[in-house]
């Protein structure tokens, strides 16, 4: 099982385990999905929840990869 960080919306690291991400895309900047970010990432988790970082989606899927 492997842990990746990354930066939460208030500043603070969080740790994401890999085996239960299930998508990730920009973070939502307008509607009801919209989260407290302008610009990031949301990862998405296989139960259904999700995580809003500061990181960029090219950065998180390098930092999924090993980059």
């Amino acid at each position: 099982m492997a842990f990746v960080a990354f930066t939460r919306p208030d500043g603070e690291p969080v740790s994401v385990n890999t085996a239960e991400i299930f998508k990730v895309t920009p973070v939502p900047t307008s509607g009801a999905t919209m989260g407290p970010l302008t610009e990031g990432t949301r990862i998405y988790f296989k139960n259904g929840t999700h995580q809003d970082v500061k990181e960029l989606v090219d950065v998180v899927h390098a930092r999924l990869n090993g980059g």
